[in-house]
């Protein structure tokens, strides 16, 4: 006799798989010093020493100049939503936007990266994601999976093995319950395309006293090329002499009796005068197309001059009183980049609040030698 069966069959409930619910952001380590580009939206969650949220930073500044007593920053929104298309963005459940950092790493460099960790529902696994002929990835530290948040030091080492001509995307994929979701990921630009620029240092002799190399301005004026995949041809020449200081560089004009007297219809006559002097060994001529950097011994209250902002000037004058931060800002400003704080910049940040070379942080102790995205643009045209 066969078996009977009576009523309906039963009705079994789908098992219900839920994602891991994390979020793994990368930043560069505290020990960071512009050796290779990151630009990231800042929310104040690394552990270097100057990350203020762009939220709060990026505005327009008044009539009065961002250095001047009395001048008012206002924050702007629709700015800072302009800022924020800097970055790919992706939504993780529950947890909100993740906007990709955008990282610049020439051939044969390396990333040492941090991570900050927001975990909901933990993953059983994580795993990274990337071109295996493009990059090595190693793991230094295992990721912190417990719920809550976490800052993990140094857990990533990115070592870059060859030039390439698409972004590459490197991510983090968490594993819950057989299902994937990517819980992180960092954005490298093409680096196929690398600039050279050839900076001439030149010592200035003023009555026996020389300029000079200060600190380590050569390293993070590289440092910063890098970040823009600019590769820097940097030389000293030996030095160039001029007589007295004031009377030399500025008492440049003659009236009717012949007496000399100071010009000061344009400050950027100092670099004219400079070239003037350096040009006259026509040995020298071929440098016209370096950027020209004069080191002057004498302290003004200026560390430094640009001729100007781009418009295809070449000459940087600075003094021995300055950082050695002033050189690869003032040479930044000839190569087209103004201030942070200033408005005629693509975007404006408040006044010694980021760590970029062109702000004037180190007045505040702080080191500077970042650059931005939209700054490795103007530097490099191709990025």
């Amino acid at each position: 006799m066969g078996n009977v069966v009576f009523g309906s069959p039963r009705f079994v409930k789908p098992e219900v798989k839920i994602p891991s619910k994390c979020k793994v952001e990368f930043r560069p380590s505290k020990d960071w010093k512009g050796e290779f580009g990151f630009d990231w939206e800042r929310i104040s969650d690394s552990q270097i020493p100057v990350d203020i949220k762009y939220s709060s930073i990026i505005g327009k500044y008044g009539n009065v100049y961002a250095t001047k007593p009395g001048a008012i920053f206002t924050f702007d929104n629709p700015l800072y939503r302009k800022h924020l298309l800097e970055y790919e963005v992706f939504s993780l459940t529950d947890l909100g936007k993740y906007y990709v950092p955008n990282m610049t790493l020439m051939n044969n460099e390396t990333a040492i990266l941090d991570a900050s960790i927001e975990v909901i529902e933990k993953p059983d696994s994580m795993y990274y994601k990337y071109d295996e002929s493009i990059f090595q990835v190693m793991i230094l530290e295992k990721l912190s999976n417990n719920k809550g948040k976490h800052y993990n030091d140094k857990v990533l080492k990115i070592k870059c093995l060859k030039e390439f001509s698409s972004k590459q995307k490197i991510e983090l994929i968490g594993t819950k319950d057989k299902l994937n979701t990517k819980i992180g990921q960092i954005n490298v630009l093409p680096n196929n395309v690398v600039k050279e620029v050839n900076v001439l240092f030149i010592p200035v002799d003023h009555n026996g006293v020389k300029g000079a190399i200060k600190g380590n301005e050569v390293q993070i004026l590289n440092n910063a090329f890098r970040q823009a995949y600019v590769k820097g041809n940097i030389t000293k020449m030996p030095k160039i002499t001029v007589g007295s200081w004031w009377y030399d560089l500025f008492f440049t004009k003659k009236d009717k009796k012949g007496k000399l007297y100071m010009d000061t219809s344009d400050w950027r006559s100092i670099h004219k005068v400079l070239d003037d002097v350096f040009f006259e060994d026509k040995t020298n001529l071929i440098y016209k197309d370096y950027y020209r950097l004069y080191m002057l011994p004498d302290n003004q209250t200026l560390n430094g001059m640009a001729e100007d902002i781009g418009n295809n000037v070449r000459t940087v004058v600075v003094y021995q009183g300055r950082n050695d931060s002033t050189a690869p800002h003032e040479l930044m400003h000839a190569m087209g980049l103004y201030h942070t704080f200033d408005n005629d910049g693509l975007f404006t940040y408040k006044f010694l609040n980021t760590d970029n070379i062109m702000d004037y942080t180190h007045q505040t102790g702080k080191q500077r030698f970042s650059i931005n995205k939209w700054q490795w643009k103007i530097l490099n045209s191709k990025i």
